[in-house]
């Protein structure tokens, strides 16, 4: 009988969006953060909690505080924390997606604006495999709160999400001493919630009376550490990117520090190929990973769900 996964400390949920707004330069580096008191006011919690959010973001060298000021960003998502030592891994690489085709608004485009756009369609359909929901999640959650409220009227809703199942440890994250399942834990408590974000999109989505959108989410848990994420969007676009694997120090929720084998996934660069390129290789790759999709949704062994539930 599977046992209860502990939730997240809600200091700790603060600080992954905090973190969040950091790596995408809603506070680049040196921006000072709202004061605790507008933050405590925007999430609704006490200023307690979000100087617990704050000593979080401060011993990963994320922001400095000083007493009386506003804290300071100072480090950005990817770079070195203080007492690590930076490598070709651990610097922040541009999230700029890149492509061969001969469309030069393309290469410019980043992974928000592509799935912007692919929201203007009559029936949206996305199928992502991925570690984590965590980067796609947070741009389809903006989109889906637009459906919800009817700034957007799409027919049509589909996504399929392939992630890995964790009922079983995988090759990544997880200690370098590998008797310690600790950086699995955290990955497991963390991709659950981002997940339960997602579902809870899209049961806003269905209750609301302001949308007319047939909505669907279907997930499958698989067995499998993914080495590389991609995106389908609209059976006509392909974002893939490569997972590269490096130790850091990683700081789990009880404040410890272990060595983890770990991968850079926001820092990810995207690659850009699209169905209708026929003068480059774009449809080739398209058409490669859509197969591959489609090959580990249907064989794959794992567990389905689909929301809204009973469909």
């Amino acid at each position: 009988m599977p046992t209860e996964r502990p939730s997240i400390p809600l200091p700790l949920q603060i600080a992954d969006k905090l973190r969040a707004r950091i790596e995408d330069q809603v506070y680049p580096l040196g921006e000072k953060l709202p004061s605790q008191r507008l933050l405590a006011d925007e999430f609704g919690v006490s200023r307690e909690t979000i100087k617990g959010a704050l000593d979080r973001l401060e011993s990963e060298g994320f922001i400095k505080t000083r007493q009386g000021a506003r804290s300071e960003v100072t480090r950005t998502q990817g770079a070195p924390a203080p007492g690590e030592e930076a490598d070709e891994t651990s610097v922040v690489r541009s999230r700029q997606i890149h492509t061969d085709a001969r469309r030069e608004e393309a290469g410019a485009h980043s992974l928000e604006s592509v799935i912007e756009r692919a929201f203007l369609a009559k029936d949206v359909t996305l199928d992502a495999y991925s570690l984590t929901t965590e980067s796609l999640g947070r741009h389809l959650g903006k989109q889906l709160d637009a459906v919800g409220r009817g700034d957007l009227r799409p027919d049509s809703i589909t996504l399929r999400l392939l992630v890995p199942s964790g009922d079983f440890p995988l090759a990544y994250p997880a200690a370098v001493d590998q008797g310690d399942s600790r950086p699995f834990e955290r990955w497991r408590r963390s991709a659950d919630e981002h997940l339960t974000t997602l579902k809870n999109k899209i049961l806003m989505v269905r209750d609301s009376d302001r949308s007319t959108t047939d909505v669907r989410l279907e997930i499958k848990r698989v067995e499998l550490t993914p080495t590389v994420k991609f995106y389908v969007l609209n059976n006509e676009t392909l974002l893939f990117g490569l997972y590269t694997l490096a130790p850091r120090n990683m700081i789990l929720d009880d404040d410890s520090v272990v060595l983890a084998l770990d991968v850079l996934g926001l820092q990810s660069n995207l690659f850009y190929h699209s169905a209708s390129d026929s003068e480059t290789q774009g449809h080739l790759y398209f058409t490669e990973f859509q197969a591959m999709f489609d090959g580990l949704w249907r064989h794959a062994h794992g567990m389905l769900k689909m929301y809204p539930p009973g469909r």
